[in-house]
């Protein structure tokens, strides 16, 4: 690898190209072994954020007051 080649992956890594090429690495490894993701979901949880709030009491109050399960 050239100097230049080291400056530019380097850029890129900061860009963000690291963790694609890293994503891809993994996903292609994935399809030789019997661990293949089955939705995108599991493929890249950190795209699909599972935070959940939770809702305050008065507004559960309110809720279960109109009829909610």
């Amino acid at each position: 690898m050239t100097l230049r080649e080291l400056s530019d992956s380097l850029k890129g890594r900061r860009a963000g190209l690291g963790f694609k090429m890293w994503k891809q690495a993994v996903l292609i490894g994935s399809a030789f072994s019997s661990e293949f993701p089955k939705s995108p979901e599991d493929a890249s949880p950190e795209l699909f954020p599972r935070v959940s709030i939770p809702m305050p009491d008065f507004l559960k109050e309110k809720y279960y007051k109109k009829g909610g399960n």
